[in-house]
């Protein structure tokens, strides 16, 4: 049985490590007396995030290994996209991965129009999630930065806290430069209010629809590092601080002296946090731009402080 009440559709979209999962929590625990659903889109071969989401009772549909933009993993996120119009939920939240392209959104929306059994969706927009210490460094490197501010109807941007006021408006500058149409809020730990929700944000056409820059060929590296044993904290944050330069996101578990911790770092920025969440051996994902260097590097500096024999896949 299905209900013809549409669901409304959010994505979210933001470069590795600028707060995504965090505003995710949040919105989700916001809305916690509504019927909510999630699509969480990963790069690695791994789930870190949907671990995260999936410890708050949420149910969720994971698709990893790739941007859900990209012909490689198009099919599987329209195939959800039609599967979950057919369940009584409110809301349906997008996490796109952190090197997406959401440029086709439109058109691949468009495409599931006339394939849904169930209701049909109803659009508010995109929003991204802008990390306000490292944009400035990495909009011009990154094409799909770039893109996905072009794309958004509302751009939060996020650890004010941690940038100085001439950055910040340099970075505000440069995203209004690309995106002059866009809302634009600025949070700390994504704290900001929900009135979006009840379209008291007004949702603006953005720039606009191009061709999607996700390919196969462009797509960032995603190694999965995983090791048993009981690991000091000290070494282990000396281990991922060398990588700082390899390396474009670290997320992960590890198992240190004083129990498990969630890992999350994006350059120099790194935070090592006590959680409840046990794995069956510590485990991390880490993203780079290259394969071969990257990967002698990890080994290279792993040997310096450890003697467990780690694996990488």
């Amino acid at each position: 049985m299905t209900n013809n009440k549409q669901i409304k559709l959010y994505l979210l979209s933001g470069f590795l490590g600028a707060g995504k999962t965090t505003f995710l929590k949040k919105l989700l625990k916001h809305l916690s007396n509504a019927k909510v659903g999630v699509i969480m889109n990963e790069f690695g071969k791994i789930s870190i995030d949907g671990i995260l989401i999936s410890k708050h009772g949420i149910d969720i549909l994971e698709i990893n290994n790739g941007s859900v933009f990209c012909s490689c993993l198009k099919q599987p996120f329209i195939e959800g996209l039609i599967a979950y119009s057919e369940l009584p939920i409110d809301y349906l939240f997008v996490e796109s991965s952190g090197m997406s392209d959401p440029s086709n959104i439109e058109h691949i929306l468009n495409s599931v129009v006339g394939k849904m059994r169930g209701k049909s969706y109803d659009f508010q927009g995109t929003i991204c999630v802008v990390d306000a210490i490292h944009f400035l460094d990495q909009v011009d490197l990154l094409v799909a930065i770039e893109k996905q501010i072009a794309a958004s109807n509302l751009i939060i941007i996020n650890k004010v806290d941690l940038c100085d006021k001439e950055t910040l408006n340099q970075v505000i500058e440069r995203i209004m430069d690309i995106n002059p149409v866009a809302e634009i809020i600025k949070t700390t730990y994504c704290d900001f209010s929900f009135d979006f929700l009840d379209g008291n944000i007004p949702v603006v056409y953005p720039i606009e629809e191009t061709e999607c820059c996700n390919t196969p060929t462009n797509r960032p590296v995603a190694f999965t590092l995983g090791v048993n044993g009981v690991f000091d904290k000290d070494r282990l944050l000396d281990f991922l601080k060398s990588l700082a330069d390899s390396t474009l996101r670290i997320k992960g578990f590890f198992y240190l002296k004083d129990g498990w911790h969630q890992i999350d770092a994006v350059k120099e920025q790194i935070e090592i946090t006590p959680t409840d969440i046990k794995q069956d051996i510590s485990k991390l994902v880490l993203i780079s731009k290259d394969r071969l260097p990257t990967l002698q590097e990890i080994f290279k500096q792993w040997d310096k402080r450890f003697t467990e024999d780690m694996h990488i896949d």
